[in-house]
């Protein structure tokens, strides 16, 4: 039998870990890991500038979306999963970097809402 200060203490300290969110961002990492290791790889090593840039574009894209829709921890898994840098690049990065002028009405958005935005009034005006 467990000690029952030993079970308020572990309590305790997963409703601290919980309420900060440290606790999900574990549980990410560590699936990240797990992962890794059933597909028979090794957790990534690799350089992310190595990476062919259109693929870091498009994980960038994708890491914009997922926070501004709230998908906090699935970007993180992006983020371990694909070695990418833990400070994501600006808004100004990605827009120049895509050739997009950014004004008022499209801050508000995710890039990929405007790019996908901008493909189907393109695609209605044919």
């Amino acid at each position: 039998m467990s000690d029952p200060m030993e079970d308020h203490l572990f309590k305790e300290v997963k409703r601290n870990l919980e309420v900060d969110g440290r606790l999900q961002k574990f549980t990410a990492e560590l699936r990240s890991t797990l992962i890794s290791i059933l597909n028979g790889r090794p957790p990534r090593d690799q350089n992310y500038n190595e990476i062919p840039k259109e693929t870091r574009l498009i994980n960038d894209l994708i890491r914009e979306y997922l926070i501004w829709n709230g998908y906090i921890y699935t970007e993180e898994f992006l983020v371990a999963e694909s070695g990418a840098e833990k400070e994501k690049p600006s808004r100004e990065d990605l827009t120049e970097k895509l050739g997009i002028a950014d004004d008022y009405s499209t801050t508000k958005i995710p890039l990929l809402y405007y790019i996908v935005c901008a493909f189907e009034m393109q695609e209605q005006s044919t």
